[in-house]
């Protein structure tokens, strides 16, 4: 047998074995459907209306766990975006949702691709501000709504437009630095690892206040401000804050799973 050859048949045999592999994948994205299908026939057995379906604590422990398990032999954005388009699968596979944003938001194509990149093709529904786009996930209690941390969402927010809805995730969910939008949906929020409550105030937090935010910003006529931990208003820091700051009208307008910091 030539040099050719044998450099020919063993690059038959390396194909052969990825196919197995894409094989072996295939079957095991099935198991996970028929899995997903499980969880949707134990969660609604009646097929009635339900909160949303996404489950943000699930899904970040479940990105930490395999992106802990992979290490540096796969890329941590392309499992990421693997496990993005399997996670949004099985959640609509689940229940219906439609992503509710204001026009604003919908004519910025870098948001756009954010959303699109972390939610597939889930249906959306432009609408004319903030205020009308909370108010339809109010109203749909399966639905979500995108805002921008720095739109004059919390405006809307404090005048009850979300009613029960509360922010439920951030995107990006992986990365440094400020969340650009944040999600509105139904649901308990989850404990996790690494979390981040969210509080809306009519003025800046006091310069000492105890854990120091990961963020602030203005929003309409309030702040907004990212706070360490899953915090309560009922419990230390949160009570003593309100106690000794009665002006400053805080609210929680939720609790979410921080972004992963991947290494690079």
């Amino acid at each position: 047998m030539t040099n050719a050859a044998l450099q020919d048949k063993l690059l038959d045999e390396i194909r052969r074995d990825i196919d197995h592999i894409d094989d072996a994948i295939v079957d095991l994205l099935a198991r996970r459907i028929a899995a997903a299908e499980r969880v949707r026939n134990h969660k609604f057995p009646t097929g009635g209306n339900a909160p949303s379906p996404i489950r943000p604590a699930r899904e970040a422990a479940i990105l930490r766990r395999l992106l802990a398990r992979a290490g540096d032999a796969v890329p941590a954005d392309l499992l990421v975006r693997l496990w993005r388009v399997i996670l949004t699968s099985s959640t609509l596979a689940q229940a219906p949702v439609t992503l509710h944003i204001a026009k604003k938001l919908n004519q910025s194509p870098a948001l756009r691709l954010k959303l699109r990149d972390h939610f597939g093709p889930m249906p959306v529904e432009e609408h004319r501000d903030d205020a009308q786009a909370l108010t339809q996930v109010n109203i749909g209690m399966g639905d979500i709504c995108a805002v921008e941390t720095g739109a004059a969402w919390a405006n809307a927010f404090c005048d009850g437009k979300s009613g029960e809805a509360r922010v439920m995730a951030v995107l990006p969910a992986i990365g440094e630095g400020e969340p650009e939008i944040l999600i509105f949906g139904h649901g308990q929020p989850q404990v996790t690892e690494d979390d981040e409550t969210l509080v809306v105030t009519t003025g800046r937090l006091p310069r000492d206040f105890q854990p120091v935010p990961n963020w602030q910003r203005a929003s309409g006529k309030h702040w907004v401000s990212g706070l360490p931990g899953f915090l309560s208003e009922h419990e230390s820091p949160l009570i003593s804050l309100v106690r000794s700051n009665t002006g400053l009208g805080l609210r929680i307008a939720g609790r979410y799973p921080r972004p992963i910091r991947v290494a690079s």
